[in-house]
């Protein structure tokens, strides 16, 4: 029988979970200055449970799992119960020494000590009070195997490895720890679906031997296949505690919008294959790990193009190609009928007319510390001054135009960037390259880590912009991104393209056995 049998109703609570309970959370709050973040929050989690943590950027999930873990302390009107004895969590040392762990959506890991100084770090073993690396190693190794996970050579530093290594990485380091409660903060952003179900396949692990985990998540299908809850928040308060089984996507939706969700494409003008191509890709290669093999493509003019492939791929060099972030692919490149060498820089790249948008905007696309205004005008200072000086007016009037014309949302506009949601973020990151009026644009996971909402309006721009601006090559890990959004999808594996899809035929299980070499 479900839970939905038991307590009828959209918005269940307290329905029946005490046998078991082993996290209970009643009433809790957290106010920022003037800011109501978190509003009389109520949440149980049971042994062996797995609780999706749902809620468009803003809604209050990040400041819960912080506030589970110990990271920040709730006002003081609220409880927190463990196994039926109230705790109070100063520091999130507190929340490890009683069996609870976070793996936040920022990772934290030291970028220059190796994968196994990262896995070990704080427990390093030794005797004597004498520490080497080879039992380092030795327990690094111990500790993957335990959760059946190959991590490579354990001797690479942190900052060598791919954003999907380093995620790896951190769930080893948090899962080895034997937690009783986990919060995962998207764990799976930055990973492909094999290494997704992996991920859940070691969860499903954890369940079992009664550990309770807390997964906060965009990705609908992973909900519906991994959990057996699901809470709903929404501007800082649940407003629905569902069992998974029992609800569909469109109503978790339905809840986190407080609406319903329509398709926001609007086609403005169909694909134009009668003109010449906007972009022509020919066989562009690249040896070493990942490769690419006679690469070849093009893009005709409002056209996007939609390259999908599992991790390592290839699909990434192109993106990073056309950006001019590598300078190790040899093959032909033309762009509106201008042939010329692959840009080899991102100032070349910039100067042929394109717009690049990097995977990790946090990293490679904005600057944190510094505020909303310098991030939207970041790559515009030029139109900005005269005679070598800003004019601060013309400045402000600038970035304040295209914030809303992408609908960020924001108090002020020397506002901090990093004190926006990633929503927000990545408007920003979209903006800033489209202040550029770029002739293309190249995305990489133009939607990571962005709430249902977000997505939604991000993937509305996208269109608008390939309709009435310029075409466009999106590189995607999320399978149903690439078939929502393309006009063509070219799926990449081991190197080559191994084929192109469009139309009906344009579906997410036909993309996903061309890339797992399935058909």
């Amino acid at each position: 029988m479900s839970t939905a049998e038991i307590c009828p109703g959209a918005v269940l609570s307290d329905c029946g979970r005490t046998p078991g309970g082993l996290l209970r959370l009643s009433n809790i709050g957290k106010t920022f200055g003037v800011t109501r973040v978190l509003q009389h929050v109520d949440l149980d989690l049971a042994r062996g449970e797995t609780v999706a943590l749902l809620g468009e950027n803003g809604a209050g999930k990040s400041t819960l799992s912080k506030i589970i873990s110990g990271v920040i302390r709730p006002d003081n009107d609220g409880e927190m119960t463990l196994e039926g004895r109230p705790v109070f969590f100063q520091a999130p040392r507190d929340a490890l020494a009683h069996g609870v762990a976070l793996i936040p959506q920022e990772l934290a890991y030291v970028p220059h000590l190796s994968v196994a100084d990262n896995v070990m770090l704080n427990r390093w073993e030794g005797k004597c009070g004498l520490v080497t690396r080879r039992s380092t190693r030795r327990a690094a190794e111990e500790a993957a195997a335990s959760i059946g996970v190959d991590l490579g050579d354990l001797s690479r530093p942190m900052a060598r490895l791919t954003l999907a290594e380093r995620q790896i990485v951190e769930i080893v380091k948090v899962l080895a720890r034997r937690a009783r409660i986990i919060v995962l903060d998207e764990p799976t952003a930055a990973l492909s679906g094999e290494e997704s179900r992996r991920l859940f396949g070691i969860v499903a692990k954890l369940n079992s031997d009664g550990v309770g985990l807390i997964y906060v998540s965009h990705r609908m299908d992973e909900v519906h296949e991994f959990s057996q809850r699901v809470v709903v928040l929404r501007n800082g308060r649940k407003v629905a505690d569902l069992d998974t089984a029992s609800t569909s996507k469109s109503e978790l939706i339905r809840h986190m919008l407080g609406r319903d969700q329509h398709s926001k494409r609007t086609v403005i003008a169909p694909v134009s294959r009668s003109k010449p191509a906007a972009l022509v890709v020919g066989k562009w290669s690249r040896s070493g790990i990942p490769s690419l093999a006679d690469v070849s493509f093009t893009v005709a003019a409002n056209e996007i193009v939609c390259l999908y492939g599992l991790r390592g791929s290839g699909a990434e060099l192109v993106a990073q190609g056309l950006g001019g972030t590598r300078n190790d692919i040899s093959g032909t490149f033309s762009l509106f009928g201008r042939a010329g060498p692959i840009p080899a820089t991102p100032i070349r790249a910039r100067r042929l007319g394109i717009g690049y948008v990097p995977a990790e905007r946090k990293r490679e696309g904005l600057v944190l510390r510094r505020s909303i205004r310098e991030n939207l005008v970041l790559l515009v200072l030029s139109h900005m001054s005269r005679f070598g000086v800003i004019r601060a007016g013309f400045e402000r009037r600038w970035a304040a135009e295209i914030g809303r014309r992408f609908d960020v949302r924001y108090r002020k506009l020397e506002q901090p960037l990093g004190q926006l949601s990633g929503g927000n973020q990545q408007k920003i990151l979209l903006a800033s390259r489209m202040a550029m009026a770029p002739s293309f644009l190249v995305l990489q996971e133009p939607s990571r880590g962005v709430d249902v909402g977000a997505r939604a309006q991000i993937h509305s721009f996208l269109f608008d912009i390939a309709r009435t601006k310029c075409p466009m090559v999106i590189v995607t890990s999320d399978i149903e991104e690439a078939v929502e959004l393309s006009d063509r999808l070219i799926v990449i594996r081991d190197g080559r393209i191994v084929g192109e899809l469009s139309g009906a035929a344009k579906t997410q299980s036909a993309a996903a056995a061309l890339a797992a070499g399935g058909i």
